[in-house]
Parts: structure tokens; sequence; C-alpha cells
């Protein structure tokens, strides 16, 4: 009887040594992924990104307050030249039928405060890598 058995007893040994493998390697798995993860957080964090690339990121907040800029003040920059002339006496009939100034849209206003932010945050992260630079050096 002890010949019919062996069998079964070996087979589930095996399933027995491959489930500890399983887990095993399931465990071996969820280790590297936790350290690719801390890895890839290092290595994408803003901070890490202005220490290794100074001059680039300088370079993008510089392209992104001329853009910001641009949008701000043809959002609420220059008047019309023609509104910005005095009407006369002669042409008081003329005034009525001038273009009124129209009011900036919600959207405009919105993409206004947007750009105020973007370059605040641009000055803020400028500002932070300069104290971590002048830090660095004192060291």
């Amino acid at each position: 009887m002890t010949k019919a058995n062996d069998p079964i007893k070996n087979i589930q040994s095996r399933i027995d040594e491959l489930e500890q493998t399983i887990n095993e390697r399931g465990e071996q798995i969820r280790k590297r992924t936790r350290q690719l993860k801390e890895d890839l957080q290092a290595e994408l964090s803003p901070m890490e990104m202005l220490k290794r690339h100074p001059v680039e990121a300088a370079g993008a907040s510089f392209v992104t307050g001329i853009v910001a800029g641009r949008v701000i003040r043809s959002l609420f920059g220059r008047k019309p030249r023609a509104a910005a002339i005095q009407p006369s006496a002669e042409s008081a009939p003329q005034a009525a039928h001038a273009p009124q100034q129209k009011q900036p849209s919600q959207i405009g206003v919105a993409v206004g405060a947007i750009g105020v932010e973007l370059l605040h945050a641009a000055k803020d992260l400028a500002v932070t890598w300069l104290k971590s630079q002048v830090e660095a050096k004192k060291k």
C-alpha cells in the first residue's frame, strides 16, 4: 500500500514546492516593484530635475513667462488706435457708430490668472533652486 501512496505524496510535495516557489517569486517581484517606484519618484522629482538640468529649467521658465506675458497682454493690453483718438465736435455722429471697447471674456480672465500663477510658480522654483545652490556651496 505504501507504493500506491508514493506517487500521490510525490505529486503533493511537488505542488507544495511549486507553491513555495511562486510565493517567493511573488515577493521578489513586489520588492522590485517598490524599489522601482521609489527610484522613479526620486529621479523625476522637480528638485532633482532642477539640479540635473538647471539651464533647461531656466529656459523653460523663461519661455513660459514670455508666452504667458503675451497672452495676458493680448487679453488686457493695448487699446485699438481708433478708440484712442478723441472724437472732435464734427465727428460726433461718427463717434456714435465707433466700436465700443469689448470687455474681456471669462475665459480670457481665467487664462490671465493661470498665466500669472505660472509665473509665480516659475519664480518660486527658481528661488528654491538658487537657495539650494547657495546652501550647497556653503557646505
